[in-house]
């Protein structure tokens, strides 16, 4: 379902209780993030769970050749890749990355080795060093290393993942060197990252909130009225 679909059937709802013309999109827009991202941390904390893809949303993104110094991460080489653009604030979990898949634009290839940026350092010892490690840096930049040369041929990649506010995205492109590259999210187009019980549980949830709230303040504006008689 897209926002826009879900910002109307909240308005069509509270018009029992308020003005239409009062209510502000933005508040609903805020109320619906902060409920997703509540009930999202929720079930991806669970060890059990696996990351529906419809929570996800995807990203492309250029890289660039930097210092090593780059980095927060000591790292045994001169220079890194590091994408041009910082990603989106991923969702917090406790056990696990929000990101869950990161790889060349390229469809056929095959995704890199995400890793936390701890890890990062000791790449290069690994028994399976021969593949491309990418890393999420304080700064919100994604970095690959690799002892293959193949990796500075790298121009661009793909961040999949769960993410904070998921109109965050609307400022990131669906693809690099396209003629005429769409946003990666779309409020009349592009479906809502969750799942649709979750968005039933949640207009409903924005509903009985505002609708009460309006109410409380429809009685203490009557009381008032009362005292002044």
């Amino acid at each position: 379902m897209q926002l826009n679909k879900i910002i109307y059937d909240i308005r069509e709802s509270l018009k029992a209780y308020s003005d239409d013309d009062e209510l502000d999109n933005r508040l609903i827009i805020y109320l619906v993030n902060i409920k997703r991202a509540k009930y999202l941390r929720q079930e991806l904390n669970n060890y059990q769970r696996t990351t529906d893809v419809s929570v996800t949303q995807t990203l492309c993104l250029e890289l660039e050749e930097v210092s090593s110094n780059s980095c927060s991460v000591d790292l045994d080489c001169e220079t890194i890749l590091r994408t041009k653009l910082p990603i989106p604030q991923p969702l917090e979990l406790h056990i696990k990355s929000a990101i869950t898949n990161v790889k060349s634009s390229k469809k056929l290839d095959v995704p890199f080795n995400f890793i936390t940026k701890e890890k990062a350092a000791f790449s290069k010892y690994s028994p399976f060093n021969k593949g491309i490690f990418a890393f999420l840096d304080n700064d919100k930049h994604i970095y690959l290393v690799s002892e293959l040369n193949t990796l500075k041929l790298i121009d661009c990649i793909t961040v999949t993942g769960v993410f904070e506010d998921p109109l965050d995205l609307i400022n990131y492109k669906n693809c690099c060197g396209c003629t005429e590259p769409s946003p990666c999210f779309d409020e009349d187009t592009t479906n809502y990252p969750l799942q649709p019980h979750y968005i039933d549980l949640i207009k409903q949830e924005i509903v009985n909130e505002l609708g009460r709230s309006n109410s409380l303040n429809e009685d203490s504006q009557n009381n008032s009225a009362d005292d002044k008689e």
